[in-house]
């Protein structure tokens, strides 16, 4: 854990050296939302690293862009792109969203079309774990509650005494969650009906 005051390059740059400088090899694909700070850090020390941008925030940002009026058939054009079933299919979907939306919400469009594509790195990765590496909801759901309890506290009298408070909560996650699966690297077992569909 760090403790910092802002989400600068600079912040994260030393979080990543930090967990580099402790065995941290082979990053291959990052997700997080698009904090410029972050961005850079992530490109610096992971350079060549696949970067999906979180969909959720994604769809977020793109949201506080729309009208009400307008909101329920943009937030169903985006479903059509984050939910296609492949790469192919979903470029698609964006291309044409993009096409459908920009008289009606020209706004939206012009964000579709410089930043569509960051939300779709996901497609380069086995189709089981996608759900799961799309966004960033289960840290998003941490930071609410680290929020929640220092929140409380309002100033704290250094930064050992924060790090102890959000430290000891951690670890009581972190016990809840070494009894969980969040995802497996293995390839899944086919059933007996799956076999023998797939040899017939």
């Amino acid at each position: 854990m760090w403790v910092s005051d802002s989400e600068s390059e600079a912040s994260w740059g030393e979080v990543f050296s930090d967990l580099s400088r402790r065995g941290l090899r082979g990053v291959r694909y990052v997700v997080s939302d698009d904090h410029k700070g972050m961005r850079k850090a992530i490109a610096r020390h992971f350079q060549g690293v696949l970067w999906q941008r979180c969909q959720v925030h994604f769809v977020r940002n793109v949201l506080n862009h729309t009208a009400a009026r307008d909101k329920a058939l943009v937030l169903a054009a985006l479903r059509s792109i984050t939910e296609a079933p492949t790469l192919v299919s979903a470029r698609k979907a964006l291309q044409e969203t993009i096409e459908t939306l920009a008289r009606r919400v020209p706004k939206v469009a012009a964000l579709l079309d410089d930043h569509g594509e960051e939300i779709l790195t996901v497609y380069q990765l086995p189709e089981r774990h996608r759900k799961r590496m799309r966004s960033t909801n289960m840290l998003e759901r941490t930071n609410q509650e680290i929020k929640r309890r220092t929140g409380v506290i309002r100033n704290f009298p250094n930064e050992q005494a924060c790090l102890r408070l959000v430290s000891a909560w951690m670890i009581e996650l972190n016990q809840e969650w070494m009894e969980r699966i969040y995802f497996t690297m293995e390839e899944p077992q086919e059933t007996a009906a799956e076999a023998a569909k797939n040899a017939a």
